[in-house]
């Protein structure tokens, strides 16, 4: 793929995550895939998720010597001029095509795209991390998926294996599919559909991702005065018997793809809607398999 058409696709994921009022509506059982990774993402990652994830990316890095011509020298002439004024350099002339420079300038470039690519690398990490977990889930089956027409209509079932490919990563840059070529590297034309998460199979794989989500259904208004109830604000949740504790979370644990060990935040959240408090799920963890937090198990 030449550099051009690979701007291109870069510029069009960075805007379609950037304008998320333009995206499908959820409903009360199926969440959209865009707003399914920033959930994905919070579950993961708690505050440390931004937002703004999906819509960074790295500059390619310059080679250790000047070029005069060609995209490289390009990016560098026009990084100089944005960046460091004191050399003077000027505007790009139309079809201009060479371009000197001093052992300091090219250096400077150098170290701009260095910078910009550190600053960058944590965000595109964690990008990578909540859109590599929901590929995960949906092939093992946990995460359940499905394609809506743009015009509308009901979201049919994804297959799981059309998950079980290293070519499908493109999905997440428009988060579509095309259902007659699952496999198919293009973005954005019409036989391409929406892609969907089963809200129910979302809570599981993602516990706490969906409360910001502004999509959730609310229930219909009251016209009901009674006043409030006297009595505690919020019930506790039932708890578990004290035999079935370690059981639930043995089968929790149990259900997660090959090689994968929830964060802390996970197990916390994951149980606490079972009535088990979180001192509780620390000592559950003691006895199985601990990581910390956005750090996958190796193997």
């Amino acid at each position: 793929m030449s550099l051009e058409l690979i701007q291109k696709q870069l510029s069009m994921r960075a805007e379609f995550w950037k304008k998320s009022l333009g995206w499908p509506n959820d409903n009360a059982s199926y969440v959209f895939l865009g707003r399914a990774v920033h959930a994905m993402g919070r579950s993961m990652f708690g505050a440390d998720w931004t937002g703004d994830e999906p819509c960074r990316d790295v500059m390619t890095e310059l080679s250790v010597f000047p070029e005069k011509s060609g995209w490289r020298a390009r990016l560098a002439h026009d990084l100089l001029v944005k960046h460091h004024p004191e050399f003077n350099r000027q505007l790009q002339k139309p079809y201009q095509h060479s371009f000197e420079f001093t052992g300091n300038e090219w250096m400077a470039a150098v170290m701009i795209v260095k910078k910009h690519n550190e600053q960058q690398m944590p965000g595109i990490r964690r990008f990578r991390e909540a859109r590599d977990r929901i590929i995960q889930l949906a092939e093992a089956g946990l995460l359940i998926t499905a394609i809506r027409e743009k015009a509308g209509g009901d979201p049919q079932p994804i297959p799981r294996r059309w998950w079980n490919s290293e070519r499908i990563r493109d999905r997440f840059d428009l988060c579509q599919l095309r259902p007659d070529d699952p496999y198919n590297l293009g973005i954005g034309s019409d036989p391409f559909q929406w892609i969907f998460v089963t809200r129910e199979s979302l809570m599981s794989c993602a516990p706490g991702g969906l409360a910001d989500d502004g999509q959730a259904p609310k229930p219909a208004a009251t016209t009901s005065t009674a006043p409030p109830p006297t009595e505690e604000p919020t019930k506790a949740r039932p708890r578990l018997p004290a035999g079935k504790i370690e059981p639930a979370f043995r089968h929790w644990r149990e259900q997660q793809p090959e090689g994968y060990i929830p964060t802390e935040e996970q197990d916390v959240a994951h149980m606490q809607a079972l009535g088990v408090g979180r001192d509780k799920v620390r000592e559950l963890r003691k006895k199985f398999p601990r990581r910390r937090r956005g750090e996958k198990r190796s193997g």
